[in-house]
C-alpha cells in the first residue's frame, strides 16, 4: 500500500465527519437560502468555502500559528469578528424579516454578492477556524515528508 493513501484516507474520513456536523457555515447558508433564494446561498456557500481556503493556505504558511502564539493578533481578529456580527445583528433587528410566507411572500434583502462577502467575512473573522486548521491538518502530513 502506498505510504500516503492511509493519511489521506483518514484525512478524508475526518474531514466528511466535519463537513456533516451543523455550525455557524450550516445556519449561515440555510438561512441565506431561505431568506434570499438558491443564488444567494450558493453564493454565501462559495464565500465560506473561500474563507476556509485561505486559513488553510494561511495555515500552510504557518500564519496561524502566529496567530496563535500572539494573544494581540488573536485577541485583534477576535473582535474583528464580534464587531462584524454585531454589525450583522444589529442590520437583522432594524431590517426585520416582513413574514414567513412562501418564498414568493418573502421579501428579498440580499443578493449574491451581499452574501458572498458575509459568508466570506464571517469565516476569515473567525480566529478558532485558524486555529482549528493550525492543529488539525498537520496529523495527516504523511511520515518522511519534508514540509
Amino acid at each position: 500500500m502506498h505510504p500516503y493513501l492511509i493519511p489521506l484516507l483518514t484525512f478524508a474520513a475526518a474531514a466528511a465527519v466535519f463537513t456533516i456536523t451543523p455550525g455557524l457555515d450550516t445556519a449561515m447558508t440555510l438561512r441565506t437560502a431561505t431568506t434570499s433564494g438558491w443564488k444567494a446561498g450558493l453564493a454565501a456557500v462559495v464565500g465560506i468555502c473561500l474563507g476556509l481556503g485561505i486559513w488553510g493556505l494561511a495555515a500552510a504558511f504557518g500564519l496561524t500559528a502566529l496567530l496563535a502564539a500572539s494573544e494581540t493578533a488573536f485577541t485583534v481578529v477576535k473582535w474583528a469578528g464580534a464587531l462584524y456580527l454585531a454589525w450583522l445583528g444589529i442590520g437583522l433587528i432594524l431590517h426585520p424579516r416582513a413574514s414567513l410566507g412562501t418564498a414568493e411572500t418573502v421579501p428579498v434583502h440580499d443578493d449574491a454578492r451581499a452574501a458572498f462577502r458575509r459568508g466570506l467575512l464571517t469565516n476569515l473573522l473567525n480566529p478558532k477556524v485558524g486555529i482549528f486548521y493550525m492543529t488539525f491538518m498537520p496529523q495527516f502530513i504523511p511520515p518522511h515528508v519534508n514540509v
